[in-house]
């Protein structure tokens, strides 16, 4: 008899340990609503809800960082509007103050505007344009910051000022033509134009005239490359090239025709500057003046389209934050719904679950109580 109530005791505390084990995991679980507390409940689930809340926090990493971006973009673009409103405003004063009619009084109430530069590449704690004896120095550098705004997707968050603002090719982009200082005639070169850019091996030429109704063109080594008769308005064609020239020369004027160079929008408004300023009275000045604005104007509308062209890659960059960031809500629902099936609890099936462990070890202990009041002779 000793062997057997040892035997029932030690089976019914294992059995009523394992129910009560089972019914408080099963308690926290409806009072945590979470189906597990520790990986080692269930590792392949936990091992999967680890592997999703890494990817929701670098998501949500991805969207910080494309809100800096944007926010970074958005000031860039307002700064850019600007500018380019500025240029274009230069632009129509230098198309007015380039008429024969404007006086040395009227050009000079031009103002010149200074701008606050904001584009210094990495050097974004330094002020990238100064003003030095010299000219405008830029002191940031070329390096552009990307954010990683989705898993496989990065945007940079700026454009180096020197690409917009000093990366400008001068004239009409392929080359440029200026004006003797020498000219004694009142010879203009209006417009110019690339009719077959192969044929220019980006050489530098000059337009000679020989008499007022005569022209030739050497090349940069003195050798005759074209020759006619010059009549104002006519465009002169060379190498694939067209400069078009009116009024009167005189014997010995000419205009160089050079390859485009780099310079930047800042020595344009200043060139600009100095041609208001000095004026011109007699044919001969005006015609120096319109020559000089002439090449002005061809020089800014190389600076606004600049501008433009950031303008528009900064605006497709916005674009590509606007997609990533909808695809990354996306994925964030997507993400926290898998977690949500992987460890939150199905309510309905705990507490019906709890309501039987309940009841199972409820009967557990009414069985070993009668059991325990049991003895042979309550069946003799």
């Amino acid at each position: 008899m000793r062997v057997t109530d040892a035997s029932l005791r030690e089976s019914y505390l294992r059995v009523t340990r394992a129910q009560q084990q089972a019914l408080a995991r099963t308690q926290l679980q409806v009072t945590s609503g979470q189906r597990f507390q520790r990986p080692a409940e269930d590792p392949v689930a936990a091992s999967r809800a680890l592997d999703i809340e890494r990817a929701l926090a670098n998501n949500t990493q991805y969207s910080g960082n494309a809100e800096i971006a944007r926010n970074r973009l958005a000031t860039s673009e307002s700064a850019l509007a600007q500018v380019g409103d500025l240029l274009q405003r230069l632009r129509e004063l230098a198309v007015g103050t380039a008429t024969a009619t404007a006086s040395n009084e009227s050009r000079k109430h031009t103002a010149d505007g200074n701008g606050q530069y904001l584009f210094a590449g990495f050097s974004g704690s330094s002020r990238p344009f100064v003003v030095t004896p010299t000219g405008i120095q830029y002191n940031g550098d070329q390096g552009q910051r990307l954010l990683q705004i989705g898993p496989d997707r990065q945007v940079a968050d700026g454009t180096p000022g020197a690409d917009i603002f000093q990366l400008v090719r001068d004239g009409n982009g392929v080359f440029s033509v200026s004006a003797a200082a020498t000219n004694a005639g009142t010879a203009l070169a209006e417009s110019r134009s690339i009719t077959d850019r192969s044929q220019y091996d980006s050489g530098t030429y000059a337009i000679n005239f020989t008499a007022p109704g005569a022209y030739e063109v050497r090349d940069g080594g003195g050798a005759l490359v074209a020759s006619g008769a010059y009549v104002p308005g006519q465009s002169i064609a060379f190498r694939g090239l067209q400069v078009q020239v009116t009024g009167t020369p005189v014997a010995g004027d000419s205009f160089q025709v050079a390859p485009s160079r780099n310079k930047d929008v800042f020595s344009s408004v200043q060139d600009m500057i100095a041609l208001l300023e000095n004026g011109a009275e007699s044919p001969v000045a005006k015609a120096a003046f319109s020559n000089g604005m002439n090449s002005v104007l061809e020089n800014l509308d190389q600076g606004l389209g600049k501008v433009l062209d950031a303008r528009a890659s900064v605006g497709a960059r916005l674009s590509t934050i606007d997609a990533q960031v909808g695809l990354n809500r996306d994925l964030a629902v997507e993400l926290k719904t898998t977690l949500s099936s992987l460890k939150d609890l199905d309510y309905a099936e705990a507490l019906s679950r709890m309501q039987t462990q309940l009841t199972s070890l409820e009967a557990a202990q009414k069985s070993y109580v009668r059991m325990q009041g049991l003895s042979l002779f309550d069946y003799l």
